[in-house]
C-alpha cells in the first residue's frame, strides 16, 4: 500500500520506518508466495503491475480490519481498567468542564484522561476508537458509528474596531457586509463548518464574501484589532473575552446560532462512559427544537451554498 500510494521506495520505507532495503525484502517475499509481480520498479518511480492492481483494494481492506481490531482491544482494555478518554474542544470553555470535573468527583476510582483538539480531529478520534468521548460543534460532520448529541448553543456576533462604520449600529442586518474586509476561519480548524458559515453569509448578502484573511479562532479578534477595517465572525462568549484588547462586538440580523455537543461511538459500552453521559443529561440544559425567528442555527452541509437552520 506505501509502495503504491508514494510511487517511490524510499519515500515508501520511510514512512514505514523501514530501510529501503527491508522494504524490497518484504515486497520480494509477498511476491515469491503469491506467485506473482506486484511492482514495476525503475531508478525514477514504482507502478503496480495489473496483479498489483487486483490486490491493492484487498490490502486496503485487510489494514482497515486489523486497525479496527486494535481500536476494539484498546477501548475494551479501557473500559474495563475503569478508564475514560476525553477530549475537550478547543476553545470551547464552561459546560464541557463542569460535566468532567462532576464526573471526577461522582466517580473518583475512574482514570480520566484529557486531551483537547479542534472538532474535524476530535470526530475522527472518536470513530477510530481513540478517545471515548469528544466535545465538538454539531455539523462538523458524521462519522460511522458515532452518536452526536447538542448540549449548548452559542450566538455569533460581528466582531469590529470601534471606529468602523458597522459600530455605530446596535443590530447588523447581514447585507450591511457586503464589499466589507472579512476575517475568515483558517484551514485546517473545522474546514467543512467554515465553508457552512461562507455560504450562510453569501446566501444573506446575495453574493460570495470578501475575504482578506484568514485566521485560527483564537487569533480572529487581535486580527480585526491590528487591521482597523476588517470585521470577523465569533461567538459572544469570545468576543466578550476580546473586548480588552480595543475591539467592539454587534449583534446580526438574522443571528447566527452555533451549536456544541458531544460525540462516542454508540457500540462503546463503557459503563464509565455511561455515567459521563449520565451528568451530560443533568447539566446540559435540554435544547429546543427550534429557536425564535430571528435567529438561525448553523449547520456545515456538504454544498456550502446550501443554509442548514432550524424552524423558528
Amino acid at each position: 500500500m506505501a509502495a503504491a500510494s508514494t510511487g517511490h521506495f524510499g519515500q515508501a520505507a520511510a514512512g514505514l520506518n523501514l530501510t529501503q532495503p527491508g522494504l524490497t525484502l518484504r515486497i520480494q517475499a509477498l511476491e515469491r508466495e503469491l506467485g506473482v509481480q506486484l511492482l514495476d520498479r525503475n531508478s525514477r518511480e514504482v507502478r503496480l503491475t495489473a496483479e498489483g492492481e487486483v490486490l491493492l483494494p484487498y490490502a486496503k481492506s485487510m489494514v482497515a480490519i486489523a486497525d479496527s481490531a486494535l481500536a476494539d482491544i484498546k477501548q475494551h482494555a479501557a473500559a474495563g481498567s475503569g478508564r475514560l478518554r476525553v477530549s475537550y474542544l478547543t476553545l470551547w470553555d464552561g459546560l464541557p468542564t463542569n460535566i468532567v470535573s462532576a464526573f471526577k468527583v461522582r466517580h473518583p476510582a475512574v482514570t480520566v484522561e484529557t486531551t483537547s483538539g479542534y472538532s474535524q480531529a476530535n470526530l475522527e478520534r472518536v470513530a477510530k476508537r481513540d478517545i471515548d468521548l469528544a466535545f465538538l460543534t454539531i455539523g462538523t460532520g458524521d462519522g460511522e458509528g458515532v452518536s452526536i448529541r447538542p448540549i449548548e448553543r452559542h450566538e455569533i456576533v460581528l466582531v469590529m474596531n470601534p471606529t468602523h462604520r458597522l459600530a455605530a449600529m446596535d443590530a447588523i442586518p447581514i447585507r450591511q457586509l457586503r464589499g466589507e474586509p472579512i476575517i475568515a476561519l483558517s484551514a485546517g480548524v473545522n474546514n467543512v463548518f467554515a465553508k457552512a458559515v461562507m455560504g450562510w453569509l453569501a446566501h444573506h448578502m446575495g453574493e460570495d464574501p470578501n475575504v482578506v484573511a484568514y485566521e485560527p479562532p483564537d487569533q480572529m479578534a487581535r486580527a480585526v484589532a491590528h487591521r482597523g477595517n476588517a470585521v470577523a465572525m465569533l461567538t459572544r462568549v469570545r468576543a466578550d473575552l476580546a473586548v480588552g484588547i480595543g475591539v467592539v462586538h454587534r449583534r446580526l440580523v438574522p443571528s447566527p446560532m452555533l451549536e456544541y455537543g458531544v460525540a462516542y461511538r454508540s457500540d462503546n459500552n463503557s459503563a464509565a462512559l455511561a455515567h459521563l453521559l449520565d451528568i451530560v443529561d443533568e447539566l446540559a440544559t435540554p435544547l429546543s427544537g427550534g429557536v425564535s425567528a430571528d435567529y438561525e442555527v448553523l449547520a456545515a452541509t456538504a454544498d456550502s451554498r446550501k443554509v442548514a437552520s432550524e424552524p423558528a
